[in-house]
Order: C-alpha cells, then sequence, then structure tokens
C-alpha cells in the first residue's frame, strides 16, 4: 500500500513508503481513501511544534473520506461501497471527554489518512452528507467538528454577537455555522481579499488586525461601545488578555487554537474574575458529536471552503503549505 509515515519531528522525516494492504479486523472496516484534509495540527506535529514526544513513525493527516471497500467478522448497519467520514478521536464515541481518548487520535498517535486505505472501528465512522462532494467532506471531522462544538460551548442565541479570528478552517466554518444561526459576526483578517470573502460568507464587518493597534477598541466600536457576547479563540499567545477586553462581561470565550503560541503572560485571572467571563477549553466532539454536525451541515446547506488541491504524490507540500497562511479555505489531498 502507498503511504506518507511521518518519522520524525522535521517536515524532512515524511517519507513516502510502502505498506503492506490492511485487512479489517473484527468490527473494523476498511476504506478506499479519497480525499485527505490538512489541519494546523498536522503541520506543528510535523515541525515539532507539538506534541514532539508522540510514537512515530505514524500515518499523517486526521480528516479524511473515502468508500468502505471490506468489512470485517461481525459489522452490521453498514455496506460496501458506502461513502464515510472518520471519527478523528475514535474511541470518543459519546458523553464528556476523557483524557484517554487522546490516545485514539488518527494522525498520531495512530495511523491517520495520508495512505490509500485506512482500517476503522465501524462504530467510528459517519455517513457523508450526500450533498457534499469528497474534497469538502474531507475538511470536516476536525475543525468543523470543533467550530460546531465551540459555538455550542458559547450557549449564543440568535441576535447575539461573536468574533471569529482570521481565515483558518475552525475560522471558517464557525463563521458560516453562526451565520446561519442568525448571529452577529465579526471577524478579523490582515488581507483585504480575505476580508471580502469573510464578508461573503457572512460577517458583518471584519477588522484589519495589522492595522488595528487596539483590537479590543474596535470590537467595542462595532458593538455600540459593549462588546461581543461570545469569542472563538484560535491565535491563543499574548493577544489573548487583550481579546479579554473585547468581550461582554459574563461572555463566554471558546479556546482553540495556538497559532501565536501556547503562553499568555500578565495578569489573565484578575479580567476573568472581575467579569465574570467564562473560558471553556474546546477540543472537536465525540462521534455523536460529528454526526448532529453533519446533519446541521446538511439541514443548513453550508458548503465547506476548500482551499488549494493537491495530488496525492505531493502529501508533504499539502502539510508544508500551512506554513505560509496565504491560501483560503482548507487544503486537500486528492486521491486517484
Amino acid at each position: 500500500m502507498d503511504a506518507f509515515q511521518l518519522h520524525g519531528t522535521t517536515l524532512d522525516s515524511l517519507r513516502r513508503v510502502e505498506r503492506p494492504e490492511p485487512r479489517p479486523g473484527p468490527g473494523q472496516v476498511r476504506i478506499r481513501v479519497a480525499a485527505a484534509s490538512v489541519n494546523y495540527r498536522d503541520y506543528a506535529l510535523a515541525t515539532g511544534r507539538y506534541q514532539a514526544d508522540l510514537p512515530r513513525p505514524f500515518v499523517p493527516l486526521s480528516d479524511g473520506v473515502g468508500r468502505i471497500d471490506a468489512l470485517g467478522a461481525g459489522v452490521a448497519g453498514w455496506a460496501v461501497g458506502e461513502r464515510v467520514l472518520g471519527h478523528y478521536t475514535t474511541a470518543w464515541l459519546d458523553g464528556p471527554f476523557r483524557s484517554a481518548n487522546h490516545l485514539s487520535k488518527l494522525g498520531g498517535p495512530l495511523d491517520g489518512w495520508l495512505a490509500r486505505w485506512i482500517v476503522l472501528p465501524a462504530d467510528a465512522i459517519a455517513r457523508v452528507p450526500a450533498a457534499l462532494d469528497d474534497a469538502s467532506a474531507a475538511t470536516l471531522p476536525v475543525s468543523g467538528l470543533t467550530a460546531w462544538s465551540a459555538l455550542r460551548t458559547l450557549e449564543l442565541a440568535p441576535g447575539a454577537s461573536v468574533l471569529v479570528q482570521g481565515s483558518g478552517s475552525v475560522s471558517l466554518t464557525a463563521l458560516q455555522l453562526a451565520a446561519a444561526r442568525g448571529l452577529d459576526v465579526i471577524a478579523t483578517s490582515g488581507d483585504a481579499a480575505k476580508a471580502q470573502r469573510l464578508r461573503e460568507l457572512g460577517a458583518r464587518a471584519v477588522i484589519d488586525y495589522r492595522n488595528t493597534p487596539d483590537l479590543a477598541a474596535a470590537v467595542r466600536g462595532l458593538t455600540g461601545g459593549r462588546g461581543v457576547d461570545g469569542i472563538v479563540d484560535v491565535v491563543g499567545g499574548p493577544q489573548f488578555l487583550n481579546l479579554l477586553n473585547a468581550a461582554v462581561d459574563n461572555a463566554h470565550i471558546a479556546v482553540i487554537g495556538f497559532l501565536d503560541s501556547m503562553n499568555v503572560d500578565g495578569n489573565l485571572i484578575g479580567p476573568i474574575m472581575a467579569r465574570q467571563l467564562n473560558i471553556h477549553g474546546v477540543s472537536v466532539g465525540s462521534l455523536r458529536d460529528l454526526r448532529a454536525f453533519l446533519d446541521e451541515v446538511d439541514a443548513r446547506g453550508i458548503a465547506p471552503v476548500v482551499g488549494e488541491r493537491f495530488a496525492f504524490e505531493r502529501g508533504a507540500d499539502a502539510i508544508a503549505s500551512i506554513a505560509d497562511r496565504r491560501g483560503f479555505g482548507k487544503p486537500v489531498v486528492l486521491f486517484d
């Protein structure tokens, strides 16, 4: 089987290899991969920025779609030929998150989707909405579900305001879902062309963060001085302190990413306590959540934003493309 494996903590350690064709065991299905997408996590793992201690080698990429082409013993409710997505955290089927679930993640430590086939538990897959092509569907299981879970955590009613940052895949899906739910969305971007596309997707206003010295003041200016009811934070780092000032008292903030860093220096506890801010760590969701998210995508006719498309043999280039952040939409690897 043709596959890529990540052997170390540099992009150069990603190697194309030949592996035995996998066979599904009891309770498993084998999926012929049609498309896979790249998350920031994939890039961070491949460059040692995140979880450098994960055992290697493993097949990267946590998101993918394909058709079942073999069933293991005892599998019921699925048929050869069905188009399915894999759930990223394969052991998290329902209920609250447990730390042990980290061991069941695809694309590290478990083998992911950058291979011709993937074998998954039959109880860790979901059917693809018929309206979505393979490239669109492949973008959803990690960043899409994370955005859906973040908005659920924020508990915002129609008409409430929410801030999303940039044009990464989590932020784009959060923007699309929020706009479809009738929320007042404010976005940020340092690129005029991207800002226009964010408006087209439903943002009422877009703040140019590169030329705005005080982002919080700009947000308050757009909300009559009160601040936003919710924030989907994908940046992290030192900007998080100022971000708190963009929120109304009692606001909910979903902490998702670390595009800047994981370190925050300064008086973090004071404003959280004084203004009764609610900080939530969010990372994907359960299989039940994934299926609910896919139902909403289907019901609302949401079209995921697909970015640059790469052929399978350019899998390493697809992962590397995350570094420049110039594209709009999620990079996707298409299999022939």
